[in-house]
């Protein structure tokens, strides 16, 4: 208790400089906190957009499609594979057909790749229909319109109501061709589908292609995302009787997968180097402390006091700091990243929407305030302050009442 009260007192010998580092010390945690809520934000927003905007959390294909992505390696019983994924109420499932096409307007062409979509449906698993440029979305039983990529429109120089013509080789081995009116623009939601998407309605497609009804692919978006592993798993055994294979996106978007398993160990790393600048600060002051105390240090030593109890007073100088720096800091982090997942974080006047890892996504940051964002930065924080007190402590110890007279104060 003593050497408790000893600590506490020498810690406020010289308020000024104990106050300048604790504060430094609180800045440096709430910055650790509010940088773990951005990133677990961010990276929560990129799985987001990768699904919402492209494959969905499941994919049911045939198998061997993924491989080549063959018009011919068609599902054909769609209706079927629909009603049975409807049955297993984990989500929303949307048929789609693919195929490549020549997308001309007037002297312009590019090659295309168009998705033959149920509007309905695609409705409940995609948000293609919030994330339009101009125009207007495609409607059910809606023919002889398409939406295109942002990039793809502007090569072609076209926009809402103008006409496009598709060529294609459909699966019949006929020359498929037809003039289609653009009904909407959409934002840019990635690189590939920016340059060369085409949305149209299943049906024109259908006749676009000659698929008879068949499909590539059923696109599933789950109630309950967090359930992936478990969903999966069902939809695994509905679908091995009809000879279906079913992966989901982290298999589907394997870079991405890739970088959310890197994301605990890299966040860690940035936090540890956020604070080992912000634990100078104690080093710097424990050693300016110890000049200062030397030879009273010495005189205890001299009264009989070992350098345990010496270190252990130069420790608890310490933790006193980080317990004080914990609750402001701690308090202030969670604050400031409540507010960024509240009202967000636009980052829109550094460049508009950006990619990371292959997906574009909104540059409207949110974070995500989680009980390890203030948890493991507090933890960090108390790692770095005892490596950082290391050092003065083993200074501490060093001192005998010989080498302290005429030093210090």
């Amino acid at each position: 208790m003593t050497i408790l009260r000893i600590a506490w007192r020498n810690l406020w010998r010289n308020p000024r400089r104990t106050g300048i580092t604790i504060f430094s010390m609180s800045f440096g945690l709430t910055m650790m906190i509010v940088t773990y809520a951005l990133m677990d934000g961010m990276y929560g927003q990129m799985v987001q957009f990768a699904t919402i905007l492209g494959t969905g959390h499941i994919q049911i294909h045939k198998p061997g499609y993924l491989d080549d992505r063959s018009l011919y390696e068609t599902i054909d019983d769609p209706a079927k594979v629909l009603r049975v994924v409807d049955a297993a109420d984990e989500g929303h499932a949307a048929p789609r057909t693919y195929a490549t096409a020549l997308v001309s307007s007037g002297p312009q062409s590019a090659g295309g790749y168009i998705w033959g979509i149920d509007p309905l449906r695609e409705r409940q698993v995609t948000d293609f229909q919030h994330h339009l440029a101009s125009g207007a979305f495609l409607s059910e039983g809606e023919k002889g319109k398409v939406v295109l990529g942002h990039n793809l429109a502007g090569t072609l120089s076209v926009g809402p109501g103008d006409e496009v013509v598709l060529l294609a080789q459909a699966a019949d081995g006929s020359l498929g061709n037809a003039v289609f009116r653009v009904s909407g623009v959409l934002q840019s939601i990635g690189e590939t589908f920016d340059r060369t998407g085409v949305l149209m309605e299943s049906g024109d497609m259908d006749e676009l292609m000659a698929l008879h009804g068949r499909i590539h692919e059923v696109a599933v978006r789950l109630t309950r995302p967090d359930r992936l592993t478990e969903a999966l798993s069902r939809y695994k055994t509905l679908m091995a009787p009809m000879g279906l294979e079913v992966k989901s996106w982290r298999e589907l978007l394997p870079e991405l997968s890739e970088v959310l398993k890197l994301s605990s160990t890299s966040t860690t790393i940035v936090l540890f180097i956020i604070f080992a600048v912000a634990s100078l600060g104690i080093v710097n002051t424990q050693l300016m402390s110890l000049f200062e105390r030397t030879r009273e240090i010495g005189v205890m030593r001299a009264l009989g006091l070992g350098p345990i109890p010496v270190a252990a007073i130069v420790f608890l100088e310490t933790i006193f700091m980080a317990l004080i720096s914990a609750v402001a800091g701690g308090a202030g982090g969670a604050l400031w990243s409540w507010y960024l997942e509240v009202h967000g974080w636009d980052i829109s006047n550094l460049g508009g929407s950006f990619a990371y890892a292959g997906v574009t996504f909104d540059p409207h940051l949110r974070a995500s305030l989680t009980p390890p964002a203030v948890i493991q930065s507090i933890e960090i924080m108390l790692v770095v302050c005892v490596l950082a007190t290391l050092f003065p402590l083993f200074k501490a110890t060093r001192i005998t009442p010989a080498s302290a007279v005429g030093r210090g104060r």
